[in-house]
C-alpha cells in the first residue's frame, strides 16, 4: 500500500431576515448573493445601469427603478465596485433542478429510494440513513453533500433566467450540509441554508452547516457567509472561522478553525488503523473518506474522541482520508488529506452496514 500526502431549535419567521455578504472580492466583480428581498451586484468597469438592467431582468426599462434605489447621480458612470441593489421581483425566474451524482447507502426523497442520476425538484424531503450519504449537483455547479443521519428538504430551487445564477434555500432539520457554492467563480444570484435556529446566507464559498437538539455550527473554508438568528444581528464569517449557535438561535461564539492534524499515516502491519499527531484544541475529530481529492463523494464518516481510527470501505481501491479536529463549541476545523492507493473492503450486510466479527471489528476482504 503506497501513501501520499495531498497539499492541502425552535422554529421562527424567516421572511424579514436580511441576509448578504459584502466581504471583499479582490479584483473579481461579480454577483455577491442576495439581501433580503435584493439581489447584489458589484459594479465592475464598463457596467451600466441599462445593461445591467438588460442582463438581470431582461428588460432594459427597469433602469430608472435601479437608479432610483440605488441614489446613482449618472446611470452611465457607475463607481467600480459600487454593490447595486436588484430587486429580486423584477428578475424573471425559472424553475431549475439537481442532479444526484452520487450515493452510498441508503438514502431517500419523498421515502423513495435515491439512486445516482435522479433529478430531484424544489419541495423534496431527503433523508440520509446511520450508513447514508449522497452528494446533489446543481445547475451552476455548486455540490451539497450529505453525510448519514441528515434530514433535509429543498424548498427552493430556480434559476434566474439568462444569467446561469440559481435562487436555492436549503432546509435542514438535523444532520450536517457541506457545500461548495458557484465553484467556477461565477457568483450565485441566492444560496441560504436554514436550520431550525439560523439562517446562513454564503455567496462562491465552500461552507459546512451543522445542526442537532443544541444548536448549529457553521465553518466557512472560502468566501464569505452571513449568519442570523431571529431578531438577531446579522453575523458575518470570513474564510478560517466558524460560529455556534445555541437552539434559540443566540450566537455562542465565533473563533478561527482549528488547524489540520499534522503527520496523517498508516500503522504498519496491514491492520489499516490511521494515526495522527492530537492537535492540542481538538475535544475530537471526524474521519471522512471519500472517492474524490474534493471531498464530494462521501463514502463514510466516522467522530472519534483520539488521534487514530479503524478505517473500511466499501469496496476496494484508491481513497481520500479527510481529518479534522472539533473544538469544545462542536465547530468543525480545517481538513489534512491523505491519498491511499489501495483500501481493503469489509464485508458489508443487506443494509449497508459492515458485518462484525464476535469482537466487534469489520469482517475484512481480500
Amino acid at each position: 500500500m503506497m501513501l501520499r500526502p495531498v497539499p492541502g431549535a425552535r422554529p421562527f419567521a424567516l421572511a424579514l431576515l436580511s441576509l448578504y455578504m459584502l466581504l471583499p472580492l479582490g479584483t473579481h466583480a461579480r454577483p455577491l448573493g442576495a439581501q433580503g428581498d435584493d439581489f447584489l451586484y458589484q459594479v465592475e468597469p464598463g457596467d451600466t445601469l441599462e445593461q445591467l438592467a438588460h442582463r438581470y431582468t431582461l428588460q432594459t426599462r427597469h433602469w430608472p427603478v435601479l437608479q432610483q434605489i440605488n441614489q446613482v447621480d449618472d446611470p452611465y458612470r457607475l463607481p467600480i465596485d459600487k454593490v447595486l441593489r436588484i430587486p429580486l421581483s423584477l428578475i424573471p425566474e425559472q424553475a431549475a433542478t439537481a442532479t444526484v451524482i452520487h450515493v452510498t447507502g441508503q438514502v431517500t426523497a419523498d421515502g423513495q429510494a435515491v439512486r445516482s442520476g435522479d433529478i430531484l425538484h424544489a419541495g423534496q424531503l431527503l433523508l440520509s440513513t446511520h450508513n447514508g450519504t449522497a452528494t446533489l449537483q446543481l445547475e451552476d455547479q455548486s455540490l451539497l453533500t450529505l453525510p448519514p443521519s441528515t434530514t433535509l428538504q429543498i424548498q427552493r430551487l430556480q434559476s434566474f433566467q439568462g444569467t446561469g445564477l440559481t435562487d436555492t434555500q436549503i432546509s435542514i432539520d438535523q444532520g450536517s450540509l457541506e457545500s461548495t457554492v458557484a465553484p467556477a467563480d461565477t457568483g450565485v444570484g441566492r444560496f441560504e441554508i436554514r436550520t431550525p435556529a439560523t439562517v446562513t446566507g454564503v455567496r462562491g464559498t465552500r461552507l459546512r452547516v451543522h445542526t442537532d437538539a443544541s444548536g448549529s455550527r457553521h465553518e466557512v473554508l472560502q468566501g464569505g457567509a452571513a449568519i442570523a438568528g431571529p431578531g438577531r444581528a446579522e453575523q458575518h464569517l470570513e474564510p478560517d472561522r466558524g460560529a455556534a449557535y445555541d437552539a434559540n438561535g443566540t450566537l455562542l461564539g465565533t473563533q478561527p478553525l482549528l488547524p489540520p492534524p499534522q503527520n496523517l499515516r498508516i500503522e504498519r502491519g496491514g491492520s489499516q488503523r490511521l494515526v495522527f499527531d492530537p492537535i492540542a484544541q481538538a475535544a475530537a475529530y471526524t474521519i471522512r473518506v471519500t472517492l474524490d481529492a474534493n471531498g464530494a463523494h462521501l463514502e463514510s464518516i466516522q467522530q472519534v474522541t483520539g488521534p487514530s481510527a479503524s478505517l473500511r470501505a466499501r469496496s476496494s481501491g484508491p481513497r481520500y482520508i479527510f481529518v479534522r479536529g472539533i473544538d469544545a463549541l462542536g465547530i468543525e476545523g480545517r481538513d489534512a488529506i491523505l491519498t491511499i492507493d489501495s483500501l481493503r473492503s469489509s464485508l458489508i450486510a443487506s443494509d449497508g452496514s459492515p458485518v462484525l466479527t464476535a469482537n466487534g471489528t469489520p469482517i475484512m476482504l481480500d
